[in-house]
């Protein structure tokens, strides 16, 4: 008995395909030849629970005078193993044929199929009941001269399974058959398709970076030629403007964006360092880090810190990061503008004292004393950086970075005091930067550790005055200012004249 034989692969996502397929070529065997003339293999049929998969693929790879392979755009990892192997295995066999049936541009076939015969299989419109698809008389030679019409027409006829021959009188009943299970195959490619993506509109601001195989489980830093995919509106709040390509969102590599970004030779962005930081904790399975840090939008102004949201490790080892850069509240306090402003400068300059100059002795020896490891002071020199990110981020989202705003609530009388402490901070941190060049990058050795500490330390000194300066000048202006404010509501409260804050102070001191 000479039987028609084939192998059917497909990705697991494409199983209703092998199997429509495996059914038609049951169907059209029945009509011919019979059901014993055709060993078809598909895994979920023929592989049984628990048995050791590998030989069971390998052997029918071996005796298959077909291998059809289905691609809707998904590849299975086994595809190339299963190409590979069955041309091995039949190189010297002339009757062997690697077929492709696919509904993807044919650019996109893998490498590894595009050599081979392919069909393409035509698109059905509306999709059906799968026991419903029938062929009505206007569309029955269409499918039945269709590309895959004409596959299976070529697959039943190389041993005669079923031919037109075995209909006799009725030689429609064969363009039927062929016509119906052509049709059947091409409704389930587009049942497969119906959870595909078919449009998506991004409602926040994100992007994606796709980590290759780096040949390990595990990584320490982002490789720069990861692929940095965005939205339009990720690029713009970034300020940068990549090139129009109409067939890809923007994209570049991670090491270009930071490049690109690098505007004050810090070497890294803060931010990137977060997400750095967050991703090779999530390729490593543990909870991104706590710490939150932010930058502002050179377009809007706005401020926005990074969220890694999801991680996707696939079988072939590469690794998909998702991040959105999600908006900061308002965090202005309620209020008179000028009390608010005042409170916010207030809060951020003793964040500043409590954090490193209210035990001043405490912070040069447990932060940056000769006793620590590199390891642990590199780790206090990069979380200063982060710290200076994050008060000038915070000081433009709630108005104490703007210079003109802080003249207006100390009041023109102590304008140039105002201006010295922005100049002095900005040459605090030139000097600062001058020194450390990597930035919140930077590398602490055991060549370089003495003159990172003595830099560090000098740049602390020199904000440890203007600190102090600015908290008294802070505490005097909001003290005034709400003293003022108690006094007005107290004289209302009687029906009195509002006293002036100077009359004020005295009533509280008596």
């Amino acid at each position: 008995m000479t039987t028609s034989s084939a192998f059917i692969s497909y990705h697991h996502d494409d199983k209703i395909i092998g199997e429509c397929l495996y059914d038609q070529l049951v169907f059209l065997a029945k009509q011919g030849l019979g059901r014993p003339n055709l060993d078809c293999f598909l895994d979920v049929r023929d592989i049984p629970p628990a048995e050791d998969w590998k030989p069971i693929i390998d052997t029918n790879l071996g005796d298959k005078d077909w291998l059809i392979v289905i691609f809707t755009g998904e590849q299975s990892v086994y595809c190339g193993y299963e190409i590979g192997t069955f041309s091995q295995l039949h190189a010297k066999s002339e009757n062997r044929w690697i077929m492709g049936l696919f509904d993807v541009p044919v650019r996109t076939l893998p490498i590894i199929l595009q050599s081979y015969q392919n069909t393409a299989v035509p698109s059905i419109g509306a999709t059906q009941d799968p026991i419903k698809v029938f062929v009505s008389t206007d569309e029955l030679n269409n499918w039945y001269e269709s590309s895959i019409g004409l596959f299976l027409r070529k697959f039943c006829d190389y041993r005669g399974l079923y031919t037109v021959a075995h209909e006799g009188q009725n030689p429609g009943v064969f363009t039927a058959n062929i016509a119906v299970a052509a049709k059947r195959i091409a409704n389930a490619f587009a049942i497969a398709r119906g959870t595909d993506l078919k449009s998506e509109t991004s409602s926040q601001i994100s992007f994606e970076l796709t980590v290759r195989n780096t040949g390990s489980d595990t990584f320490d830093t982002i490789p720069g030629s990861s692929s940095v995919l965005g939205t339009s509106m990720f690029f713009h709040v970034l300020g940068l403007v990549l090139p129009f390509d109409p067939n890809q969102a923007p994209n570049t590599t991670w090491e270009e964006l930071g490049r690109m970004l690098d505007r004050g030779g810090t070497k890294k962005i803060p931010w990137m360092h977060k997400v750095e930081a967050d991703v090779v904790r999530a390729a490593n399975n543990q909870t991104v880090a706590g710490d939150d840090v932010t930058f502002r939008s050179i377009q809007s102004g706005k401020v926005y810190r990074p969220v890694l949201v999801r991680h996707q490790l696939y079988m072939n080892g590469d690794r998909k990061f998702y991040l959105i850069m999600s908006e900061t509240l308002d965090r202005r306090f309620v209020g008179s503008p000028r009390s608010s402003l005042l409170l916010t400068a207030l809060i951020q300059a003793s964040r500043w004292r409590f954090t490193y100059f209210e035990n001043w002795n405490e912070t040069v020896t447990r932060l940056f004393g000769e006793q620590l490891s590199i390891t642990v002071l590199g780790d206090n020199c990069k979380q200063l950086f982060y710290n200076i990110e994050w008060i000038e981020n915070e000081g433009a989202e709630l108005g104490t970075g703007d210079l003109r705003a802080m003249i207006d609530v100390f009041g023109t009388d102590n304008r140039a005091r105002v201006e010295r402490f922005f100049s002095d901070w900005e040459s605090a941190k030139k000097s600062l930067f001058a020194g450390l060049p990597g930035g919140i990058g930077i590398q602490v050795t055991l060549e370089n550790r003495d003159s990172v500490r003595e830099t560090v330390i000098q740049f602390l000194k020199s904000v440890k005055q203007q600190n102090a300066d600015f908290l008294q000048l802070a505490l005097d202006a909001y003290s005034e200012e709400i003293i003022s404010d108690l006094g007005a509501e107290r004289a209302t409260s009687v029906g009195a004249e509002p006293r002036s804050s100077h009359e004020v102070q005295g009533l509280a001191g008596q």
